[in-house]
């Protein structure tokens, strides 16, 4: 071939890879699908490959498990986690559907436990059984925090239905105020046989800031005021926010109490962490889709 008809040729090839290059977008968009607005290549021109993009999967609501190894004496006991139990259009007036798991939901989910065989137990009854190192079978431990007026209302005639144990962790020097439970319903429930408590500070306190004195004084008198109410002895904590650090874990230990509850999610509970026992915050999904 001669050779400026072969540089012509490497020419013409050239300046058709250009041509390409500058209008590969329209190119492309005449083979795609208009109805879409995707500017993709159609799958006949591909031979049928599919290069519709997939949907990123819906999270799934299953709890992180608790990391492994796991270390010294541990039980698979999930500790659930509830706040607000109410219709959900009034959790929607009120602004609390964060926080609120709707009554009809809850009520299948105690129902749930009862028809699968789960034994709901208090949350001391768990503390006490990692420290002596006891077996438990299929138990489970309920706990709703703050002690807010719809527990009452809601949440108990449902435990009383199904005969669920619960725990309730109470702020005790919130109680009687707007939105709040009152001390009679609260003895009311624990009258019962069904009910136990735990110590949530006495306004909620954040337990990693403030004096000593301050963090001592929010445990100790929220711990005897339950105590003194109830007739229960208050041997656990429950951190408000979640919140704790190796001082309050200290201060805690001073002052009798035997296991904390953290909101870090898992169902297993060891006694190598037991002032930062695991707990799974439920909404209103089927419990199944939590892991039990």
């Amino acid at each position: 071939m001669p050779i400026i008809t072969h540089r012509l040729l490497i020419l013409g090839i050239l300046s058709l890879c250009l041509y390409l290059l500058i209008n590969f977008k329209g190119i492309a968009s005449s083979f795609g699908s208009r109805n879409s607005g995707e500017k993709f290549i159609s799958a006949k021109f591909l031979g049928n490959l599919p290069l519709i993009p997939s949907l990123t999967p819906t999270p799934t609501v299953i709890p992180t498990p608790t990391p492994v190894p796991l270390v010294g004496f541990c039980l698979n006991v999930p500790v659930l986690m509830y706040h607000h139990i109410q219709p959900e259009a009034e959790a929607q007036a009120k602004g609390q559907k964060a926080l609120t798991v709707d009554s009809g939901a809850f009520d299948l989910q105690m129902g749930y436990l009862a028809s699968h065989g789960y034994s709901a137990i208090s949350a001391q009854q768990l503390v006490d059984a990692l420290i002596s190192h006891t077996q438990l079978s299929k138990s489970i431990v309920v706990t709703i925090d703050d002690g807010y007026s719809d527990i009452y209302q809601y949440a108990y005639p449902v435990l009383q239905k199904y005969h669920i144990i619960a725990n309730l962790m109470i702020p005790t020097g919130l109680l009687g105020g707007a939105d709040y439970m009152s001390w009679g319903q609260l003895e009311e429930m624990v009258h019962s046989g069904l009910v136990f408590v735990g110590d949530h500070t006495w306004s909620h306190y954040v337990v990693t800031h403030g004096s000593n004195d301050k963090i001592k004084y929010e445990i100790v008198t929220g711990k005897q005021q339950l105590q003194d109410h109830t007739g229960q002895n208050v041997d656990t904590f429950t951190y408000p926010y979640g919140a704790f650090n190796s001082n309050a874990i200290s201060i805690l230990q001073q002052e009798g109490i035997k296991g904390a509850f953290s909101e870090i999610p898992g169902h297993w509970q060891c006694d190598s962490f037991l002032m930062t026992l695991h707990r799974s915050r439920i909404g209103n999904a089927p419990l199944s889709a939590y892991g039990l």
